[in-house]
């Protein structure tokens, strides 16, 4: 009994430290959280006390650690501001694999604190050290990084609720605006390295591929998630810390601009609230995420209607419109109309799709910015990347991620009226200097940041992005490569 007693706990220790995230420290804090569940059994209630609570905790965050990782900021955002429907999305993605894990490890859990007790002739001592191998465990790393990462999460979450009562306090020196309209369109979860327009073999941006623009290659953005990549895109921040009343529509505003948001995602209260304190500044606003979450998945076709009538509203100045797209948000199949390119791997020939959908949308407002006979500039770009958790080969499971370079290669692509060739601009470039070439674009120049486009800003080898909770450098990540169909 001793021995199933052991194996049990074993199990236990292996699959926690793997659901939790820790899987390329399992030898180390796994070994740990099985030395201290050994140790503190001999104490039934410490089982009780500590154990359960915790354990429990961890055993429910299994199938998004054993998919996403260890907390941080961006998982903890996704889990408090995801909406219902992404919800059961989400629980509906999820491997039969992965749900079979969780099975086995709530009934060792179970075992665990039901029969589980080892006894010590030191109590003393061993207790002792049960708490230190604890301390060193993969259950003490969670609640450590599930503290941090919460707690820079509500930092960030009242920094934002805060700049919605706050004033800018932009100093306009000078505004020259190129273009009548100014389009800003802000993609999801797409990653550029499976663009046409970026030499992906499959025909998956075919507009944006022959399309004269501008299309800078090494675009990186600020963090892997969009509540946490987004705000330190769209408003200036240089890290962890946050300046969010001082954003792309607050400036826009402060050059006399008219702005309008138009969204097919969440808003403040809600779902999305990291992006929506920075969109609730506009002076027109439309989200498409209303009503009963189960009639919610609204394709990002519906935003071309509100974008045509936002481009009719006479003004005698330059309008921004901004327009925030599901993209290629899991799961992608829901995201599109019809799978255009029926591969064997669904997951990718989904994601593919979402591409394609993409494109269209992209070149359906060009077109009807073209039709206004007037000029225009439109700036494209995704939040973040995704990577490849599958170990089958001929099989994608495309998630959230921070230790791939791919989680942050984004596109940036400028496509205007007075642009006539297509261009390739190899050249990194922080989502962090996003502000300075905004500012550029528009023609503000401010006393608070420089204004740059994305020539004159100089080449940046040392990139930094917010992986985790913390700064590392770009070139530290790994690599994960796409998966090339012909």
């Amino acid at each position: 009994m001793k021995y199933l007693n052991a194996v049990i706990t074993l199990l236990f220790a292996l699959l926690l430290t793997v659901g939790v995230g820790y899987e390329n420290k399992i030898i180390i804090v796994g070994g740990c959280l099985f030395l201290a569940l050994i140790f503190l059994s001999s104490k039934r209630w410490l089982k009780w006390l500590l154990i359960f609570p915790i354990g429990l905790i961890a055993t429910l965050y299994f199938q998004t650690g054993y998919i996403y990782g260890r907390p941080n900021i961006g998982i903890i955002a996704s889990l408090l501001e995801t909406n219902k429907r992404e919800s059961i999305e989400f629980l509906f993605a999820i491997p039969i694999k992965v749900w079979l894990l969780n099975i086995t490890l709530l009934m060792a859990f179970g075992y665990y604190l039901i029969r589980v007790e080892f006894q010590f002739k030191w109590r003393k001592s061993v207790f002792i050290i049960g708490c230190v191998c604890f301390y060193f465990s993969s259950l003490s790393l969670f609640i450590s990084h599930c503290y941090k990462s919460t707690e820079h999460y509500i930092k960030q979450i009242e920094a934002l609720k805060n700049s919605i009562h706050q004033t800018a306090n932009w100093t306009i020196l000078n505004v020259k605006p190129r273009y009548k309209t100014y389009v800003l369109i802000i993609g999801e979860s797409m990653r550029k390295d499976y663009m046409s327009s970026y030499s992906y073999p499959l025909n998956t941006t075919p507009f944006l591929a022959t399309t004269p623009g501008v299309f800078v290659n090494g675009y990186l953005s600020t963090a892997s998630h969009t509540a946490v990549s987004l705000p330190r895109t769209l408003g200036v921040s240089h890290g962890l810390d946050l300046h969010p009343v001082n954003n792309i529509i607050t400036l826009a505003n402060a050059a006399k601009m008219k702005t309008i948001w138009l969204s097919n995602q969440g808003f403040i209260g809600k779902y999305d609230t990291a992006v929506s304190a920075i969109a609730v500044h506009a002076s027109e606003k439309q989200f498409l995420k209303k009503g009963n979450f189960l009639t919610n998945n609204t394709s990002d076709y519906a935003l071309l209607p509100l974008f045509k009538r936002a481009l009719t509203q006479p003004y005698n100045g330059s309008k921004l419109i901004v327009l925030h797209i599901m993209g290629s948000h899991e799961n992608f199949c829901d995201r599109i109309k019809k799978d255009r390119y029926n591969l064997k791997d669904k997951d990718l020939s989904c994601y593919l799709s979402t591409y394609n959908q993409t494109d269209t949308i992209i070149k359906t407002i060009i077109n009807d910015l073209k039709a206004t006979q007037e000029s225009y500039s439109l700036v494209y770009f995704s939040d973040h990347g995704l990577n490849n958790v599958s170990h089958v080969k001929g099989k994608t499971q495309l998630v959230h991620g921070d230790l791939y370079k791919q989680n942050y290669e984004v596109p940036l692509i400028e496509i205007a009226s007075d642009i006539h060739q297509h261009t390739m601009l190899n050249k990194q470039i922080s989502a962090f200097d996003f502000m300075s070439i905004f500012s550029d674009w528009i023609g503000v120049k401010t006393a608070q940041l420089p204004s740059l486009n994305v020539y004159q800003l100089p080449q940046n080898k040392n990139i930094q992005v917010l992986s985790g909770d913390k700064m590392v450098s770009f070139k530290s990540l790994k690599n994960d490569p796409d998966e090339i169909v012909h």
